[in-house]
């Protein structure tokens, strides 16, 4: 790796040492000497790598030996290769001899597992490129990945119906000879591991060396992460591409990666904008239109939340230009889904974004969406939705309601005479009631599946009642209101980072906004 960081330690105390040559001693004309160009190594020990610093090609490093940290210094030396060499590379794989032992094709020795440090907090995390991907022994056995698809199509596949039992068996025959498919699979099975298993279990102890859970997710990762650097880009991707940058996506945004996800998210659109859907055949065209949804979705959610922009439209190659005439009743939630998101597009978004000029809109202009998130769920009779589904769908109807309900505030449409609950000042109350009401027999597992989002719109729908308590004055009795706060703070206590993050920053609104209800909220 070409480490492009600062300069280092001593060129820093030689430029600082360094007398100034006095004026008398060169021409007028004669120009300043060139300065000395920092030599750059191919690839930085491992403690340097995560300290972004300069390194050295020996082992130990000098950073490390003078540190005192030489037994740290991971990592190989960088060994010059002659051009004979450099292997042909078939299929995308290299094989070779490591260390006077040959390794079959496609397969490098695995080592031993080592605590990596993993870092904790998306500023931490760094990927490094290689250059050339080796998959790596053992690292994803027969065994996760028949119980990583297993617990996917469980757990995940009611939201995120993008994958069949038979595209999955698919994947695994192509995977012995394809780099592609064997990425996807490493894709899926990263994401199962992040999203869905205790990061601190240890369930893949008997498959793999790794610590727990989230240390072999890890691992995972990053093995996807090398191996989307190296694959050829195409001008016509295919749908494993979309499917491995998707999956690359969904493993950023349950680590609290937020701009890892969307950089990766907007790839993933990227690509299927890319998609030509001619070739394709039966199954690939249906699980492609899943996907277009799933995409649009992602997207539309991440705007919403973090004001960004979006690109996927209903009309994208062909795809979302009818809606989902996917009889199959386990889909009945992902057609809902699809419902709620449908219209916002890119009106509204820029709309919510305050991209467009400021003019004076009329207080029925949001009729439309507001009638389209209302009735989205009547796409599917109660009955046909399991707990997951009606977990996400639910809460995110309501957490819609509630943007929908801001971006009125801001417009300047809300009064408390108005006859309609959802254009009045106190409407988050009332959509604070309807959580309770429709999560509270649910499993709590079938809410921590979807992740760190539904976490942040709990968190969003909390805050928006906060401010109502303070500012509006409300017909509803402040206990009621105080009860549903407390409920919705167990709950997003439950969820993916509600301890390690969303908790501290409900107390600090709390404090901000309402200092004389802190002790009344402790749970």
């Amino acid at each position: 790796m070409l480490d492009m960081t600062t300069p280092s330690e001593e060129e820093n105390q030689y430029h600082k040492i360094s007398p100034p040559i006095a004026s008398t001693s060169r021409s007028p004309e004669a120009a300043p000497p060139p300065r000395v160009k920092r030599a750059q190594v191919a690839r930085a020990c491992q403690r340097c790598r995560r300290l972004q610093k300069a390194c050295s090609d020996t082992r130990p490093c000098q950073r490390c030996a003078r540190a005192g940290l030489a037994d740290e210094c991971g990592g190989l030396p960088v060994r010059a290769r002659a051009a004979s060499q450099i292997l042909p590379q078939t299929l995308g794989f290299t094989e070779g001899r490591i260390h006077g032992v040959e390794y079959p094709l496609g397969f490098t020795p695995s080592p031993p597992f080592i605590n990596l440090d993993l870092p904790t907090s998306p500023q931490a995390f760094t990927s490094f490129s290689r250059e050339s991907f080796e998959r790596k022994a053992n690292l994803l056995p027969p065994g996760v990945v028949d119980y990583c698809s297993a617990r996917f199509f469980e757990r995940l596949a009611p939201t995120i119906p993008i994958l069949t039992p038979g595209y999955v068996a698919d994947l695994k025959v192509r995977a012995a000879v394809e780099s592609e498919a064997y990425c996807v699979l490493l894709g899926l099975c990263a994401m199962v591991t992040l999203q869905v298993e205790d990061p601190l279990g240890n369930f893949f102890g008997p498959f793999v060396a790794a610590e727990n859970n989230s240390a072999y997710g890890w691992l995972l990762l990053e093995e996807a992460l090398a191996a989307h650097r190296y694959l050829t880009r195409r001008s016509n991707p295919s749908l494993d591409s979309a499917l491995l940058v998707f999956f690359i996506y969904a493993c950023h945004a349950s680590l609290f990666h937020h701009s890892q996800a969307f950089f990766f998210l907007r790839e993933a659109a990227t690509i299927f904008l890319l998609i030509k859907p001619e070739p394709m055949d039966e199954l690939s065209r249906s699980l492609a239109e899943r996907l277009f949804w799933v995409l649009l979705i992602s997207e539309r959610s991440h705007a919403i939340r973090y004001r960004r922009p979006i690109t996927l439209q209903v009309t994208t190659n062909g795809f979302g230009a009818a809606p989902l005439d996917d009889n199959d009743p386990l889909h009945a939630g992902f057609r809902c889904l699809a419902a709620l998101f449908r219209a916002l597009d890119t009106t509204f978004i820029a709309l919510l974004n305050q991209e467009t000029v400021a003019r004076t809109l009329p207080p029925d202009s949001l009729d439309e969406v507001e009638i389209a998130i209302n009735t989205a769920l009547n796409h599917s009779c109660a009955s046909d939705l399991l707990p997951t589904q009606k977990a996400n769908l639910r809460v995110t109807q309501l957490w819609l309601r509630v943007v929908l309900w801001q971006l009125r505030l801001r417009l300047g449409h809300l009064s408390e005479h108005s006859t309609q609950n959802s254009r009045t000042y106190h409407y988050p109350l009332e959509v604070a009631k309807d959580v309770a009401l429709s999560t509270r027999d649910l499993p709590i597992q079938s809410i921590q599946v979807h992740g760190v989002g539904i976490t942040e719109k709990l968190f969003d729908i909390f805050c928006a009642v906060v401010n109502v308590i303070a500012r509006v004055p409300v017909q509803m009795t402040k206990t009621v209101a105080e009860d549903d706060l407390k409920y919705l703070r167990r709950l997003i206590l439950q969820l993916p980072g509600g301890t390690t993050v969303y908790d501290a920053l409900l107390l600090k609104h709390i404090q901000q906004t309402l200092p004389n209800m802190a002790d009344m909220l402790e749970v």
